[in-house]
């Protein structure tokens, strides 16, 4: 409690804490991948095919030594097939990008492809509303 012009007011510096504490978490939960295991794609997401998937946190990675616009078009077909639509796409000599989202927003991925010495780094981004 502090003193303003002879009115005790209360100190509102702590609950603001705990409400930006709260709210973080709120949306962390309300905003996580939707997998089961979260070293796993969702079922919606297929793996690229002959390459190894590695998690790392909420994202996935893998190499292949096929092109960026030969994985960027696997992806932004067999998504389509599940009901995720691609929204935007690019691409150059540096590798491509892929943001594909279903009809209510619920599921949304973005796939960067960065092109490197003749191979494709290739990281898998899904973010499911839960």
């Amino acid at each position: 409690m502090w003193c303003y012009h002879g009115t005790l007011v209360a100190r509102v510096i702590r609950p603001r804490r705990w409400l930006l504490l709260a709210t973080v978490s709120m949306l962390a939960n309300a905003c996580g991948s939707g997998s089961a295991d979260p070293r796993e794609l969702p079922s919606w997401i297929t793996a690229y095919p002959g390459s190894p998937l590695k998690a790392t946190g909420s994202a996935f990675l893998f190499e292949t030594k096929d092109p960026a616009e030969k994985v960027l078009d696997f992806y932004e077909g067999q998504l389509d097939r599940n009901g995720v639509h691609k929204e935007a796409r690019g691409g150059g000599d540096y590798g491509g990008f892929l943001s594909a989202a279903d009809d209510s927003h619920s599921r949304n991925v973005m796939i960067e492809v960065r092109a490197d010495k003749g191979a494709s780094e290739v990281t898998i981004t899904p973010v499911q509303k839960k």
